[in-house]
């Protein structure tokens, strides 16, 4: 049988952070891809609406199976 390892305090403590700056990154970024739309593209509200609706739909869609395949390779 398999010894099972686990992580470093550090190693979670790292996790910890890039979460914290990816969630920070993906919301102060949508205000700013709005407004850039807006000016430069001429999109409508709906337009850039749609487009944030989707793009967050395919995170949460792609975050499970990603999860479980990082999950999958670290054991």
């Amino acid at each position: 049988m398999q010894k099972q390892r686990r992580p470093s305090k550090k190693s979670l403590r790292s996790l910890d952070y890039l979460n914290v700056f990816l969630a920070d990154v993906r919301d102060g970024i949508g205000p700013y891809l709005s407004i850039y739309l807006k000016a430069s593209e001429n999109w409508n509200p709906v337009q850039i609406g749609m487009a944030m609706s989707v793009s967050t739909i395919a995170t949460v869609i792609v975050q499970t199976p990603a999860g479980a395949l990082v999950d999958k390779l670290c054991t």
